[in-house]
């Protein structure tokens, strides 16, 4: 996944309309725009073939000092397009005017409009065709086109049979073509699930572990970080779309050890010569190492060595410009908790806790996703006996933090993964601990969650009702859930036929029912009014007719539960007797073997 850093605009280091202006001024005598819409006018307008090309050379020559990439206006139109590939499809062409046209096409096909008309005018067979005689070039202009076109021109190429030319030339170890190649497909890779699938079946994984261990062993005289990088990224996506890839990876542990100790000596390195960390090549390494580690033989491998957890999170803060690492790292971190993987060693530090808290601040959405995904793998292991792992989220106001993030608009998927792992987050805070009941209570978070039930995603309405439970453990948590039409809403969910919404509604009933019932050695006024409440909105007739069916025979015990509590109140008690009156009547009249469903046991 690229996520593009922050960028500074330049326009911000200038002051008012007036720097602006200064700016444009100082760009346009660095860049001559005249002189290229110049020569751009006269090839065009040119009848003459051999003044036509010496023109070329000469537009050529001017577009070396200028980036297209950064200018606002186009430089392409579709009718100089159409020249240059009428000049490229000539069967004859000499060598300097090949040369002109691959890098005058080069240069500006990183502009969507050279791009668009590329496929029309049958580009990519022109442009394969200048392979042999300008391999480097060529490869720069496809993977432009690919970054552009994305998934449209991966189909193309495929058919194209570009992917194997690529193939072939990488396993040539004197080609110096590598980084180009893997640049290629890197991208490729990124927008087709096709060329992931190609390149797996052409046994690529054994030429790319390979490649990186002679980039490995040179890393040290000849800087080859770029390519270890992109070796990284294509193996990353090769393994997510191929889970049997990750076997090739537990036979070859060398492999993994040398990216664990790459890690470590890039950092060092750095601190050690006071120059800037190679982000770039510790995200990919820690992205490939995430998806790793879904195999047990390949984490048992990852951590044999040195423990790549240890070098994180100092790290997370020192590059808080790099997005993209930060990504990467708590997508380590995410797996390794989700895994259950020396989560016990993440948690043991608050210090550790609040670094990934103090990243909330970042605004960006996926690193957002991300961080809360982390931290309820963190919480998601806690019982009333075992509250150790959130106790540091609770004493750094976690829920505080976290509450401004359940305002976020539910637009796509990312953003309600987000709200759904916050509510989580919350209520797993709820569960074993006092402080963070009343925290809830404090700030208002009981009717943000209340009016979350009416939300459109399942997974947001299902989660705030398990964590209104933990909420409602409190006695004086209750009255608020139930002034804001909290059961009203809840018994919608009644209505679901997934087990998990059912599940939470019924331990939402049983919570309510077990906690705050005696007042003075007394069932409370309070709890009476709540329990007629569950009555008249009709809980009690949905429970009993739960406990009719074999279809949710997964909730037995915990509606069982709740009538243990229920059968506290007079009218609930006397339904109990109903029922098993009649259950006794049944059980007489049938050779049934075993209890009847309907029977209560009162005990």
């Amino acid at each position: 996944m690229n996520i593009p850093p922050k960028k500074l605009l330049l326009g911000s280091l200038l002051v008012g309309s007036v720097g602006a202006v200064c700016y444009d001024v100082v760009s346009h005598l660095f860049h001559p725009v005249d002189q290229i819409s110049k020569y751009r006018k006269q090839y065009l307008n040119e009848q003459d073939e051999e003044k036509k090309i010496k023109i070329l050379s000469q537009l050529n020559q001017s577009l070396k000092n200028h980036d297209l990439a950064q200018s606002k206006v186009p430089f392409t139109t579709k009718k100089l397009i159409t020249s240059l590939f009428e000049i490229a499809q000539k069967e004859k062409i000499d060598p300097q005017t090949q040369t002109v046209l691959i890098e005058i096409m080069k240069k500006i096909s990183c502009e969507k409009r050279f791009c668009r008309n590329f496929f029309p005018l049958d580009g990519f067979q022109i442009i394969l065709k200048f392979l042999k005689s300008h391999f480097h070039e060529s490869i720069v202009l496809l993977t432009n086109v690919i970054k552009l076109e994305k998934k449209r021109a991966t189909i193309a190429l495929l058919s194209e049979k570009y992917y194997p030319i690529l193939i072939k030339e990488l396993r040539d170890n004197k080609s110096n073509h590598h980084s180009v190649i893997l640049e290629s497909l890197t991208w490729s890779c990124e927008y087709s699930g096709e060329v992931v699938t190609f390149l797996y079946e052409e046994n690529i994984i054994e030429l790319l572990i390979e490649l990186f261990q002679k980039y490995y062993d040179g890393h040290a005289s000849q800087n080859s970080s770029k390519e270890m990088s992109l070796i990284c990224s294509l193996l990353t996506d090769i393994c997510e779309r191929h889970e049997e890839a990750r076997k090739t990876f537990a036979a070859n542990k060398e492999m993994i050890h040398n990216l664990v100790l790459l890690i470590k000596s890039e950092i060092a390195d750095a601190k050690e010569k006071g120059s800037s960390t190679n982000y770039t090549l510790l995200s990919d390494i820690y992205l490939f190492l995430s998806g790793l580690l879904e195999s047990e033989e390949c984490h048992k491998i990852i951590f044999e060595k040195e423990n790549p957890l240890s070098f994180l999170f100092n790290q997370c803060i020192e590059s808080q410009k790099d997005l993209n690492f930060i990504y990467a790292a708590l997508k380590f971190i995410s797996t390794c908790s989700q895994l259950n993987l020396y989560k016990e060693e993440i948690i043991a530090k608050k210090e550790h806790t609040k670094q990934i808290i103090d990243l909330l601040e970042i605004g960006n959405l996926k690193i957002l996703s991300l961080i809360v995904k982390t931290l309820k793998f963190l919480s998601i292991s806690v019982t009333l006996k075992n509250p150790v792992p959130v106790e540091p989220m609770i004493e750094l106001e976690i829920i505080k933090k976290i509450l401004p993030l359940l305002s976020i608009t539910p637009t796509d998927q990312e953003s309600c993964a987000t709200i759904s792992n916050s509510i989580v987050i919350i209520g797993n805070c709820c569960l074993p601990s006092e402080e963070a009941r009343k925290q809830v209570r404090e700030l208002n978070v009981i009717q943000k969650m209340v009016g979350l039930l009416d939300a459109k995603d399942d997974k947001i309405r299902v989660n705030s009702a398990f964590s209104l439970a933990n909420m409602i453990m409190d006695p004086l948590n209750q009255p608020i859930f139930i002034k804001n039409e909290g059961l009203e809403k809840v018994f919608v969910l009644f209505n679901s036929e997934a087990n998990l919404a059912l599940f939470g509604v019924v331990i939402l009933i049983r919570n309510l029912a077990a906690f705050g019932m005696e007042e003075n050695g007394k069932i409370s006024k309070q709890w009476m009014e709540n329990v007629d409440k569950l009555i008249e909105i009709g809980f009690i007739q949905k429970l009993f007719s739960l406990m009719g069916s074999e279809k949710y025979y997964s909730l037995y015990n915990i509606v069982f539960e709740s009538f243990m509590h229920l059968n506290n109140h007079p009218v609930i008690n006397h339904m109990i007797q109903l029922i098993n009156q009649q259950a006794n009547i049944q059980t007489q009249q049938t050779t049934q073997q075993g209890p009847n469903p309907l029977f209560f046991s009162q005990n």
